[in-house]
């Protein structure tokens, strides 16, 4: 029996060793092993993902089953967008992501990030902070003197950078190879919506030559962490304009444990 208990807002999941089993819960998106007491911890949202993968489930009676959970519509962070166009660019691109990037944490095993990104909706959190970290050094002409325009591109690279982080089909883990896959991600939702049901906005900024920087910031926000996992392999490319060197900044900041923030105050 699969027993699925609920601790403060998050899923515990616990079984006698069974290698499919396990096989099993290896493909739920955002699962963290705890080694101590041999069980997993899951978002809420999980719920349905377990429902499907088991029939014997023991399902304690304060989950709620029916759980979904909350998108966070970034408004906030798209008002700080001048250029109406990459506006709604930026908010059409939002609403293409998988819906787990809207339920994981920022670290899929709870080593990189510091508390605030950690639970459900962690990835969003740490998406927020980045492009705060991002205003806040706007402010700051000693340290850029980007253009209006050149603003708006890092914003929307910050909302976007981690938008496919586990991959196009949701894996447990984060892939090495996310900040390319972001880009194909939205390109090919891009190709699949006929071009009449695109907003127009949307039509001029992937032909123009803001995708074509926006995808580069993407690309090497990961800085010098750029090798994979596993093999040690170089995957990423490493920023190489100030404009991708400040993007990468921002998503380190907004990646460090001794930085919190406080999401009730206004920056």
């Amino acid at each position: 029996m699969i027993k699925v208990i609920k601790i403060n807002d998050t899923l515990n999941v616990s079984f006698d060793y069974d290698a499919d089993t396990v096989s099993k819960i290896k493909t739920v998106t955002g699962r963290k092993y705890n080694p101590s007491n041999k069980s997993w911890d899951m978002p809420l949202q999980a719920i349905h993902k377990l429902k499907e993968l088991f029939i014997n489930l023991d399902i304690a009676e304060d989950i709620d089953q029916d759980y979904r959970a909350p998108k966070y519509d970034f408004k906030r962070e798209l008002d700080f967008i001048e250029y109406k166009p990459l506006k709604i660019f930026a908010e059409w691109s939002l609403k293409q992501l998988p819906d787990y990037f809207f339920e994981v944490a920022a670290s899929s095993t709870g080593k990189y990030h510091p508390n605030y990104s950690q639970g459900e909706g962690g990835l969003v959190r740490h998406t927020i902070a980045a492009v705060r970290v991002a205003e806040e050094l706007f402010r700051n002409d000693t340290v850029q003197n980007f253009t209006n325009t050149e603003k708006d591109i890092i914003r929307v690279s910050l909302l976007l950078h981690d938008g496919v982080k586990h991959g196009p089909n949701g894996s447990g883990y984060t892939t090495s190879t996310h900040p390319l896959e972001v880009i194909k991600y939205i390109e090919d939702k891009y190709w699949e919506v006929e071009e009449d049901e695109l907003p127009d906005e949307v039509l001029e900024i992937m032909e123009d030559d803001c995708w074509y920087q926006i995808a580069e910031c993407i690309k090497s926000h990961m800085g010098q962490w750029n090798t994979d996992y596993k093999t040690g392999e170089e995957v990423l490319p490493k920023p190489e304009t100030i404009m991708q060197s400040f993007v990468h900044l921002c998503d380190y900041l907004a990646s460090r444990k001794c930085i919190e923030f406080n999401f009730d105050v206004e920056g």
